[in-house]
């Protein structure tokens, strides 16, 4: 079974990204988002969505996003930053409290700041040794900006 990164742990991964339409859904399947809102009333049990780089998150709005276990969000290559707008998003916005996974090609140098947007769990690329990884992990023992988990700035935390 793959492995991946949630709340600094390597960990096996219980659930299964589906990335093709075909695919059977079960209840571990974290399906398209757009697929889920095609098909919600006939899709069955699953356990979340991902959102595609384009999809954003407006439709999202009247949709309880805590009935998922999981969000995930695709990252098509590890320059395209829509998805730390999605994860802050999802926590500040629309109060999503439960797992948010970065999946696809983000980089290991990228992980402290993907923490500080909202994301808790982290799905590499087969190619991504999860033990260096996870040296990235907290990279930083003192921000000066506020972030998801504490919005304030490093003067008011004194």
């Amino acid at each position: 079974m793959p492995k991946l990164i949630k709340n600094g742990e390597i960990i096996e991964n219980t659930y299964q990204w589906l990335q093709d339409a075909e695919q059977e859904v079960s209840p571990n399947s974290i399906v398209a988002a757009q697929k889920w809102l095609s098909e919600k009333d006939t899709i069955g049990n699953i356990a979340g969505i991902w959102l595609e780089a384009g999809d954003g998150i407006e439709f999202l709005e009247d949709i309880d996003v805590n009935q998922f276990d999981i969000i995930g969000v695709h990252f098509p290559a590890f320059t395209d930053g829509r998805g730390f707008s999605y994860a802050r998003l999802l926590r500040e916005r629309l109060g999503y409290k439960g797992e948010i996974r970065a999946l696809g090609h983000f980089i290991p140098d990228q992980l402290g700041y993907l923490l500080r947007v909202g994301f808790n769990s982290f799905q590499f690329s087969d190619t991504v040794d999860l033990e260096k990884a996870l040296l990235l992990h907290k990279p930083f023992s003192i921000t000066y900006q506020g972030d998801v988990a504490d919005p304030r700035p490093l003067f008011l935390r004194r």
